[in-house]
């Protein structure tokens, strides 16, 4: 079902229903930046009255049609995070496109076109001020370095600079709430990790094999 897009408002606090009846609260800041939490419920209700640095999952950046599409509902009576203009300061930038498999030879087989590693950086960013974004491309402030499949450890707690959509970002977070962890598929792939088969709904949704309809979207 499609609802009205919700309107966008700097530290409102929003509750996002993911697929089997599972919910997460986001808080907007600067459009068109989301910041995740790891608070989920079960039924739309919140025991939490404060939400603080430690209760962070991610922040990316999101497309009208994230919020358009997902069920997104205001949430009252829960303080928003402050004080997170530095908290997000390197990025990733996707390098070029190319084609992956991922289990091969199974029943399983995935074959897409996706973001690769060749001309992927590692860069500083402010996403509170645009002003400050002094480089020539005018999208971040200056490249730290470039980034090959060794450097995964040292910046998997970064996130990419793409801006996300429905329903990849929906089950990015409901993967979170499942794993218990803060994961990102989309990272895992571009940077050739072993992929684990609780990603298979995300790889089906960016290979387009399988009707949205039949993922619980």
């Amino acid at each position: 079902m499609i609802t009205k897009m919700i309107s966008w408002k700097e530290n409102k606090i929003i509750s996002i229903q993911l697929r089997n009846g599972v919910y997460v609260l986001g808080q907007m800041i600067k459009k068109p930046y989301l910041i995740f939490f790891k608070v989920y419920s079960n039924d739309g209700t919140w025991n939490i009255d404060t939400l603080s640095v430690d209760d962070i999952l991610f922040c990316h950046a999101v497309t009208r049609q994230f919020l358009k599409l997902s069920q997104i509902k205001d949430v009252n009576g829960i303080h928003g995070l402050e004080g997170y203009g530095q908290l997000f300061k390197f990025w990733i930038i996707s390098g070029e496109f190319e084609r992956m498999t991922f289990w091969k030879g199974t029943k399983n087989e995935r074959t897409f076109i996706t973001a690769g590693l060749h001309n992927c950086l590692l860069v500083e960013k402010d996403i509170q001020e645009d002003s400050k974004n002094t480089h020539l491309s005018g999208i971040y402030k200056k490249e730290i370095r470039k980034l090959t499949v060794k450097d995964y450890d040292s910046v998997k707690a970064y996130e990419l600079t793409t801006i996300e959509i429905y329903p990849n970002l929906n089950e990015r977070l409901y993967l979170c709430y499942k794993l218990k962890k803060n994961v990102d598929p989309e990272k895992d792939i571009m940077f050739r990790q072993q992929i684990p088969l609780e990603y298979k709904t995300y790889l089906d949704i960016i290979s387009g094999v399988v009707p949205l309809s039949d993922l619980g979207y």
